[in-house]
């Protein structure tokens, strides 16, 4: 756990950016949170910076998403920054990443293919009904 201090302006703040569900009572307080959280909230040195400056080494770098490669069954770890590639230029772990990130659970055994038809479908979402067609 790395102890990340608030050095905003408001009164109180929640972590609106991490997902740590942690809140900060004003100015100098310190909470702790993993290294993946710090390493978000550090971008922005406006509102956070770190408690303790030794512990610059274990944030440095970035930040990781943990995944299940369908493939193979394996655990890996691919950079976040990997997900924004588009989606034809993901390795099937980081398809699997990208899926988990958008709340969508695939089965093992789809190719690669079907598992970027299975994204591309759930960020369309549902068709909307057209007029004079019934469900």
């Amino acid at each position: 756990m790395i102890p990340i201090e608030y050095v905003g302006k408001k009164p109180w703040t929640r972590d609106n950016v991490a997902g740590s569900g942690k809140a900060w009572e004003g100015p100098g307080d310190v909470q702790e949170v993993c290294v993946n959280q710090a390493r978000m909230l550090l971008k922005h040195p406006d509102q956070w910076a770190l408690a303790n400056p030794d512990d610059a080494a274990l944030v440095d770098g970035p930040v990781m998403v943990a995944v299940t490669d369908p493939g193979t069954g394996e655990q890996t770890e691919v950079t976040q920054d990997s997900l924004a590639k588009p989606l034809e230029k993901m390795s099937k772990a980081e398809l699997a990443a990208y899926a988990a990130s958008i709340k969508l659970s695939l089965q093992p055994t789809l190719n690669k293919k079907q598992i970027i038809d299975a994204i591309e479908l759930a960020e369309k979402g549902p068709d909307p009904l057209q007029a004079g067609v019934t469900p």
